[in-house]
């Protein structure tokens, strides 16, 4: 580091026990603004520019205040190499530069597989940077998943002998009314635990499946062991509401899928109006004659339908002005964005504005900590789904879930959700 620059940890008397705070920034009075309104939280270590070797204070840093205009090394330059390091910091990027660059340089940190990015624009304020950190803080790394080795490409029958060893578990995550409290719905969610890898992400391997001759039966056999799993529920007086469970654009060009499902549905004695069967908004863009019937058959025998990842696709009007659905799920995308983009804020507002008029349900996907859920509650957002409620889990857990769920609210009385 050159002569004038140099690491300054906090002196706070417990800074041993606190998390270490990165601050890359070249401005000298922003440096001592963050040291003086987050020492009680950080042990604070300071550096006026990237260009330095950081390898030693990156391995040991909780978060990272990177300024995006530094000499040297610009920020979203050295955003790639925090992507490198085998256990990545909470990120916070801060700029003078307007919330458009700011909204392209936390994207590039999330496509670079920087989950826990959040953005700050100075001029600082003591609430701003109180937000931020918190908001950062809140959220989830996902530590669940983990992804498949480079070059790992999963096949049909690996996935299928996974099916057959009883590898692939069904998880369930809980669906919630913000206005009463009340546990709508659940959806069911393909996990794979797979032997030497650990528990994989479905982007690891639902799509070898789903796109192959085997999609109905394997998106019948999780209909078939989430039906039995609800009526268990059912029995237990903890839940009455929807299931859903995601069928592929494959599933339905099949003709037979209805019978089928309707076979399930009458065997298990649940309620058809119970089930639901989301569809991915990119999976009928275009439907063909045979999906057309398809959607129609499963409306006919009261099944209802949600758009699954809806806004990512090209159809997203059309589809609202459809008769066919019950629901749309706006993608998390847009929900993850809500505290940091004025632009997403909007983008869910006039969705559900729009769903509201033609009397289609909404549920906000990805609401993973207090900020996003205080923010969807704010610009009306009905229904909600993500971390910050639960986890997808299994049975078991969910019933256990369930029973606490309700007994919280009733100690807590009438309100929204927290």
């Amino acid at each position: 580091m050159t002569a004038g620059e140099k690491a300054a940890d906090s002196e706070h008397p417990d800074a041993a026990d606190l998390p270490l705070l990165l601050v890359i920034d070249d401005d000298r009075f922003f440096q001592a603004q963050v040291t003086a309104l987050l020492q009680e939280r950080y042990r604070i270590h300071q550096r006026f520019n990237a260009v330095d070797d950081l390898s030693e204070v990156l391995a040991m840093a909780d978060t990272v205040m990177l300024d995006l205009n530094m000499p040297g090394v610009d920020g979203v330059s050295f955003i790639t190499e925090l992507a490198a390091l085998e256990h990545p910091p909470k990120l916070l990027i801060v700029s003078g530069c307007d919330s458009t660059v700011l909204e392209l340089a936390r994207q590039t940190a999330l496509l670079q597989g920087l989950r826990r990015t959040g953005v700050l624009r100075k001029p600082l304020t003591r609430q701003k940077l109180l937000e931020a950190t918190r908001s950062l803080d809140e959220l989830s790394a996902d530590p669940t998943f983990i992804g498949a080795p480079v070059g790992v490409v999963f096949t049909e029958s690996d996935v299928i002998d996974a099916a057959r060893a009883g590898e692939l578990a069904i998880l369930y995550q809980p669906q919630i009314c913000l206005d009463t409290r009340e546990v709508t719905g659940v959806e069911a969610l393909v996990r794979w635990d797979h032997p030497s890898l650990g528990r994989l992400s479905p982007a690891m391997f639902i799509e070898a499946i789903e796109a192959s001759e085997h999609a109905e039966e394997f998106t019948l056999a999780i209909a078939k062991q989430a039906l039995l799993d609800m009526v268990r529920l059912a029995e237990a007086g903890v839940f009455h509401g929807r299931i859903s469970v995601n069928v592929p654009p494959k599933v339905l060009e099949s003709a037979s899928f209805t019978d089928h499902l309707m076979a399930l549905i009458t065997a298990a004695q649940f309620p058809p109006e119970r089930f639901q069967c989301e569809v991915t908004e990119r999976g009928i863009e275009n439907p063909s004659p045979a999906v057309s019937a398809t959607l129609a058959r499963l409306r006919m025998r009261g099944i209802q339908l949600a758009i699954d990842d809806f806004g990512i696709g090209q159809s997203g009007l059309s589809k609202l002005k459809s008769q066919a659905f019950d629901e749309l799920k706006i993608d998390q995308s847009f929900i993850k964005d809500l505290a940091n983009s004025a632009g997403s804020r909007s983008i869910v507002e006039s969705v559900v504005h729009l769903a509201n008029l033609v009397g289609i349900r909404v549920i906000a996907e990805g609401i993973e900590n207090r900020g996003t859920l205080e923010v969807s509650a704010s610009i009306g957002v009905p229904h909600a789904q993500g971390y910050h409620f639960a986890r997808p889990m299994n049975v078991a857990d969910l019933d256990a879930w369930l029973f606490s769920w309700q007994a919280k609210q009733l100690l807590d009385g009438p309100g929204g959700v927290t």
